[in-house]
């Protein structure tokens, strides 16, 4: 536990969060780090916020290999006879 100041900051308040503390959460490069910052009963928690976008995150723990492998064969399909200009020759 670490005993900060709050300091007027612009129109805010702020509080400067030692390096330590950072790592301790997971947090190396504090510069441009988004965090999520809640309040739960008397006190503030602060979490490092997960830097995988949300396509990464749902594709966590996806084999590919596994899909190939269970999805092999051809995957085409018929979309019947040419209509307009998009048959190349």
């Amino acid at each position: 536990m670490a005993n900060l100041t709050i300091k007027k900051w612009g129109n805010s308040q702020g509080i400067r969060i030692p390096k330590k503390m950072l790592r301790q959460i997971g947090i190396d490069d504090p510069i441009n780090q988004t965090i999520n910052i809640d309040v739960k009963d008397d006190e503030l928690v602060i979490k490092k916020k997960p830097s995988k976008s949300k396509l990464a995150q749902r594709f966590e723990g996806f084999d590919l290999d596994k899909y190939y492998a269970e999805n092999s064969g051809s995957q085409e399909m018929d979309w019947g006879e040419p209509v307009g200009k998009e048959k190349w020759d």
